[in-house]
């Protein structure tokens, strides 16, 4: 009976060791693919920010210049 009790709790050690190896794993998997997607998304970001930047500069001036005659040449 006692010899039992060893085998199960020597077992219970290595299946516990396991499992933590296999839980830090995946936590570190899960780490990673939220590092991918953060990178991801901020390069996404900072291109939509430099898009609308750039396209502030001239061509929101030009387009009022351009309203601003529309509506001379009418009255």
């Amino acid at each position: 009976m006692p010899l039992e009790l060893q085998s199960l709790q020597a077992m219970e050690r290595r299946n516990s060791k396991a499992l933590e190896w296999r839980v830090w794993r995946d936590l570190a998997g899960l780490a990673a693919e939220a590092l991918a997607i953060g990178v991801v998304f901020s390069v996404l970001l900072a291109l939509a920010v430099f898009i609308v930047a750039r396209a502030g500069d001239g061509s929101e001036a030009s387009l009022r210049v351009d309203a601003a005659s529309r509506v001379e040449s009418r009255a």
